[in-house]
Parts: structure tokens; C-alpha cells; sequence
């Protein structure tokens, strides 16, 4: 199967941890990058509580999510403009990206069969029942989902054995 995915870079860096798939990421060297970078939404969760493996999220204030977003923007802004300065200047695309942050935007196609699709949703998404628990980054998980709903309706009796057997490929 054969994704399109757009999403921050950051979320492609967890992507990458997964050498069972084949990826074909746009190129910032070849191309100018747009200004499009990631800002959650009110409902992401902004507190980690707990210590590293054994951590869960909860809801952060409205200060604290208003804070979170501002700065993003300010800095997005900063960097964009450095980016833009340096084009102008006749920088090479691939030296003035390094100023971008990791929430810049990209695309990308991923190809994984069936199996590697499996063991993939299986560590990038959290399900009740799975029988190895999981804690994505919110930001994969989302694109995690829209993926799974695509491979249960092209390959229903092989999600169904997925699901069937604690989210482990059969």
C-alpha cells in the first residue's frame, strides 16, 4: 500500500524509525518550502506526567496552551524570514533550510505491505486490547488512524485478523 502523507517533520522523524517501509520525502534542497507549520489544536494534551516509558498526557491550562502557541508562531515567523532572507540573497535551498524548525511541513509517499502496515499500527496507535500496549505522540497517532481506516476498508477479513488477535499481524 502506497500513503500520501503530509504532516510536520517531526512526525516524519518518528516515521523514519520504521525501516520496514519504503519512503519518498519532497525535497527542501529542490524546492522552496512553504510556510506551513504545525500548531495543535486546543484539544492536544500539553502535560507529561510521570517519567520516560511510564508516562501519560493530560490537558494543559488555557494560559498554557495560549503561551505554547504563541511562542510556536513567533518563532515559525522568525525562522521563515530568516529562510526567506537567505533565498533572496542567493543562499542554495538546501544551506537556508537549516533554519526551519522540524514543525515545517512536508509530504511524503510511504509503501509498507500488509504486515509491515500492521506491526506499524500496532506501536503507533493505543487501542484497548492491543496485546502490547502503546504510547504514541499524539501527532503520529492521528496519522496512524486515517491509515488504519484505510487498510480495514481495503483489506477487511486481514484487519479483522489483526484486530482479532490483539493488534499482532496474524
Amino acid at each position: 500500500m502506497t500513503f500520501f502523507i503530509s504532516a510536520p517533520i517531526f512526525v516524519f522523524r518518528e516515521f523514519m524509525r520504521h525501516r520496514i517501509a519504503s519512503y519518498n520525502e519532497e525535497s527542501g534542497r529542490y524546492r522552496e518550502l512553504k510556510p506551513v507549520f504545525y500548531i495543535p489544536s486546543k484539544e492536544r494534551k500539553l502535560i507529561q506526567v510521570g517519567k520516560t516509558g511510564a508516562y501519560t498526557f493530560e490537558d494543559g491550562t488555557k494560559e498554557q496552551f495560549d503561551i505554547s502557541v504563541s511562542a510556536m508562531k513567533e518563532a515559525y515567523l522568525v525562522a521563515y524570514e530568516s529562510y526567506k532572507k537567505m533565498l533572496e540573497a542567493g543562499v542554495a535551498r538546501e544551506v537556508a533550510r537549516v533554519v526551519l524548525p522540524v514543525a515545517t511541513y512536508s509530504s511524503m509517499y510511504v509503501t509498507m505491505n500488509a504486515r509491515a502496515l500492521m506491526n506499524f499500527l500496532s506501536l503507533r496507535t493505543a487501542r484497548e486490547g492491543s496485546h502490547f500496549p502503546s504510547y504514541p505522540q499524539r501527532e503520529i497517532e492521528m496519522v496512524a488512524e486515517k491509515m488504519e481506516a484505510e487498510f480495514a476498508n481495503l483489506m477487511p477479513l486481514t484487519y479483522g485478523a489483526f484486530e482479532k488477535s490483539g493488534r499482532i499481524a496474524p
